[in-house]
């Protein structure tokens, strides 16, 4: 599996990319931006991303709009029809109604609350069919 894990905060940047390691290839990215040119750029080049973790609240582009140009992208070049869309799945402290509700309306399949742990990350993971 081809994982991109997006976060501008340095330690939960790596601690998803720790606990997602031994899950397949992890990529990081430190902005949604970065995130849609990474993401742009591995299907262009054959070797697309299977799980997309992505920070709520960003300098830039926030997470749900992140998630929002992914699936535009894919949409727009017939990604889905070709292969599997990448799983979304939102990490934030957010945990109120307007949040999550914007989260899934970009595109993703799954929330996860920070802080968090290996289990709730997991469990997380198996709710978006990973």
């Amino acid at each position: 599996m081809k994982i991109l894990v997006v976060d501008d905060e340095f330690v939960s940047l790596k601690k998803l990319t720790l606990f997602l390691q031994d899950k397949g290839k992890v990529d990081a990215a430190t902005s949604g931006e970065q995130a849609v040119e990474l993401f742009i750029k591995a299907e262009q080049d054959g070797a697309p991303y299977d799980l997309v973790t992505l920070d709520f609240d960003m300098p830039g582009i926030s997470g749900p709009e992140t998630a929002e140009q992914i699936r535009r992208y894919e949409e727009d070049n017939g990604i889905a029809s070709l292969h599997a869309s990448a799983k979304i799945l939102m990490v934030t402290g957010m945990s109120d109604g307007k949040s999550i509700m914007s989260s899934f309306k970009g595109g993703c399949e799954g929330y996860l609350k920070k802080p968090f742990n290996k289990e709730e990350i997991q469990k997380s993971l198996k709710n978006i069919g990973i």
